[in-house]
């Protein structure tokens, strides 16, 4: 059991009300460290499972001050029950040298030999998903590459090990994602039909455990908060 705070970080009030009405939006997350494991692939079109994450950071607000400048001020610290329903995972930070990286890209390259022999018939639209899906390595035989395709889903290059990072990564493999991150916001506001299931993580008041905000944004924020959300303790940023 996770015994940790987890805050998710965003720009703007109308992002921090377009979460709590409609639900956090799940966003690719391309980290480039596949084709350091597997260089002889090319990677370049779609990385290993990306289909949606969303990010938190165990930091404290006052120690966020590098996160937040680089994702926003406003936070929505959820709850431990919520976190762990959704299978918040914490990031590995990974370096691109030394023996953990070695270790790693000798089991991706095995894994990967594994998956490209199971692969019968290589012209197979279908079957070449296996490279970048864990269901489908499953399907085609090659349960090596589907752990580490699940492992994947955690790994970070280690120049960003200063963001604390903890995320949830979408469950089914979903290809709708739109490219940038302001049209899956437009796509998701408000969700509809299949996309209220597949697009967004719902979070309920009592699953929010206080609201991150600077000072000067303090009033503006709590006349926008949705219904139900009006006693949620604020944690206010000085400056």
């Amino acid at each position: 059991m996770m015994s940790t705070q987890l805050t998710h970080y965003t720009r703007t009030i109308e992002a921090v009300v377009g979460i709590l009405t409609n639900g956090f939006a799940w966003v690719p997350n391309r980290r480039g460290l596949i084709s350091d494991l597997v260089p002889f692939h090319p990677f370049d079109q779609r990385e290993p499972q990306q289909f949606g994450m969303i990010s938190f950071t165990q930091l404290e607000a006052g120690n966020a001050i590098a996160h937040r400048k680089a994702f926003g001020d406003f936070g929505i610290l959820v709850s431990q029950t919520w976190a762990e329903t959704h299978k918040a995972q914490k990031v590995i930070y990974v370096d691109r040298k030394g023996p953990i990286f070695d270790g790693l890209s000798w089991l991706f390259r095995a894994g990967y030999e594994q998956v490209k022999a199971a692969i019968e018939f290589p012209d197979d639209a279908g079957l070449l998903m296996a490279f970048t899906n864990e269901p489908m390595a499953r399907v085609v035989g090659a349960p090596l590459w589907a752990h580490l395709l699940q492992l994947y889903e955690y790994l970070e290059p280690i120049d960003h090990s200063d963001q604390q990072e903890w995320r949830i990564v979408h469950r089914y493999p979903y290809y709708g994602l739109a490219d940038s991150k302001s049209d899956i916001i437009k796509a998701v506001s408000p969700p509809q039909g299949w996309a209220s299931h597949f697009n967004v993580v719902r979070i309920e008041s009592r699953e929010v455990v206080r609201i991150v905000c600077p000072v000067s944004g303090l009033d503006e924020l709590r006349g926008c908060l949705p219904h139900g959300y009006r006693d949620v303790p604020f944690e206010c940023l000085d400056g």
